[in-house]
């Protein structure tokens, strides 16, 4: 039998993000093995008993299905297995065990990979540096990958592609969805160009973004982070958090103090960040790593000719929104109070923050308490995360501010 039905078939009987893969892959080895022990195996394994119960499910008629819809569409499926499966993401406790995979999978092991994120409604200021910086980088050697939303991250990766560098987009939704729309032209230049769409959501699912699942995978696939224009709250806070529990180096871009439109990057320049200005700052810290890999004089000879020429929205469907610097005061700001959750919020979000305390709280438990399946509940706390009335506390264990 095709060994990825297998896989498919541990992906959904765990769901997206699930702590419990890294034991269950360190323990048995293989999707294939997982499938064929026990139950009395896996819990004298140590494995938890609503795991258990999840993998006791053995049909395989969802994982051909899946399959079947993955490669009619032309599509293709990478597993833990598989020589190009990228070894920082079997560095990950809560690593996936399918991708599913349209165009082509740059050499993430032996060339530098680096995150470029921010906030999805830039001021055109803050998005033609994130695109100078990403195609300075991608001229240098490095691979840019992101989250293929609007904003820093359509900037990030119309930039290595103005460059002829190599770019991932790691989606929320499947890969053959449309989210975001305005994107659709940029998602297929990315796959024309060489580049590769990648998600852990198989095609069928719902085209909505999950930005928590997907953040951890950019970050898990790079070796470092780099800030684009980033205010608070922002998903692009997430992927640095996230970043830097997985040990990843992290840089940020500052930016103009009025407006307050980059607030997020320079916290986490107080946070040790690396102050960066251009793509060169952030090569030379992996020169050693990365022998006669790196070209930093053409990074900057690429950086020098965007100046003059400043950065088109190649690549993308809808320009960035401008935005004027005018000074927030902090009693007027936008942000709802830290204290509570918003009446804007989701059911699911409030249901979550219902059940969070001020001691930190496993993913775990809150699935249990909440009945919700990981990737609806990763959502739900990333959208209070970014409501500014919960936080990490490492380790995916969640408390309410």
């Amino acid at each position: 039998m095709d060994s990825r039905i297998y896989w498919i078939w541990l992906a959904q009987a765990l769901g997206q993000g699930a702590q419990a893969m890294g034991d269950l892959l360190d323990t048995f080895g293989s999707a294939a093995v997982i499938y064929t022990t026990t139950d009395k195996a896996l819990r004298e394994a140590g494995i938890p008993p609503r795991i258990v119960r999840k993998l006791m499910n053995k049909s395989l008629a969802e994982a051909r299905a899946i399959l079947n819809r993955v490669t009619q569409a032309g599509d293709w499926v990478l597993t833990p297995e598989d020589s190009l499966y990228p070894v920082n993401l079997h560095r990950l406790v809560d690593r996936p065990a399918a991708l599913y995979c349209r165009g082509t999978m740059p050499d993430m092991d032996a060339r530098l990979t680096l995150a470029v994120v921010g906030t999805r409604e830039p001021s055109e200021e803050g998005w033609r540096e994130a695109y100078s910086l990403s195609s300075g980088l991608a001229a240098g050697g490095a691979i840019i990958v992101s989250g293929g939303a609007k904003g820093i991250d359509a900037a990030a990766h119309a930039g290595a592609l103005e460059s002829g560098g190599a770019t991932v987009a790691v989606m929320g939704c499947p890969v053959n969805g449309k989210y975001p729309l305005e994107n659709r032209a940029l998602r297929e230049r990315i796959v024309a160009e060489g580049g590769l769409l990648i998600s852990e959501f198989p095609h069928g699912s719902k085209d909505k973004c999950i930005y928590q699942i997907r953040n951890r995978l950019i970050a898990g696939l790079s070796h470092g982070v780099c800030l684009g224009e980033t205010p608070i709250p922002s998903g692009g806070l997430i992927t640095s958090r996230l970043g830097r529990e997985q040990g990843k180096d992290i840089f940020a871009l500052p930016g103009m103090l009025a407006g307050h439109l980059n607030d997020g990057a320079h916290r986490e320049i107080r946070n040790g960040a690396a102050l960066i200005t251009c793509a060169a700052d952030v090569l030379e810290e992996y020169e050693t790593l990365f022998p006669g890999l790196l070209d930093l004089d053409a990074a900057r000879e690429t950086q020098k000719l965007l100046d003059k020429h400043p950065a088109q929205q190649l690549g993308a469907e809808k320009k960035p929104r401008t935005k004027q610097a005018i000074p927030v005061e902090p009693s007027i700001t936008a942000a709802p109070s830290p204290a509570e959750c918003p009446d804007t919020a989701s059911a699911a979000a409030k249901q979550v923050y219902a059940c969070l305390t001020e001691q930190p709280r496993p993913v775990d438990d809150l699935a249990a308490e909440t009945g919700l399946p990981i990737p609806a509940l990763l959502g739900a706390l990333t959208e209070l995360e970014m409501f500014g009335c919960a936080a990490n506390a490492a380790g995916q264990q969640y408390y309410k501010l």
